[in-house]
């Protein structure tokens, strides 16, 4: 299975939700990557999300962002999006609604540590329900 994350910057959430995805749910076959809808491409993640994700053994450091194209839509089998509105707009650009899922969210962006580190749980809990698993 192929799996891409969406968020707006691709700097916290989808990076968050993609280093979970490779630490709890990816076996062999899979792949996984996060993409965002208003990029500045190659940016780092941002520091509160290294730091909420290294306290779980989660090293996303070397995650660069990059913005989301018609290929990588086209690509994916599931296409999960931290929003409603980000899943809307993933349709405007063709993407299939079917392999679409919507984790519900909000973007921590600019907050504080806390804020990340509620981010982080609440893309944990949201992942296991996706995924089916009670980890």
């Amino acid at each position: 299975m192929k799996v891409l994350f969406v968020c707006t910057g691709n700097t916290c959430r989808s990076p968050m939700a993609e280093g979970i995805f490779h630490s709890k749910y990816k076996k062999d076959s899979d792949e996984c990557s996060s993409a965002g809808l208003y990029t500045q491409d190659n940016s780092p993640a941002t520091p509160n999300a290294i730091q909420a994700m290294s306290e779980t053994g989660i090293d996303i450091s070397a995650h660069r962002s990059k913005t989301i194209t018609a290929e990588d839509i086209n690509n994916y089998d599931l296409i999960i999006a931290m929003t409603e509105s980000h899943a809307e707009l993933l349709k405007l650009l063709g993407a299939d609604a079917s392999k679409i899922r919507i984790l519900g969210v909000s973007d921590p962006f600019g907050g504080d540590l806390d804020e990340y580190r509620k981010c982080r749980d609440e893309i944990v809990e949201k992942l296991k329900e996706i995924f089916n698993t009670g980890d």
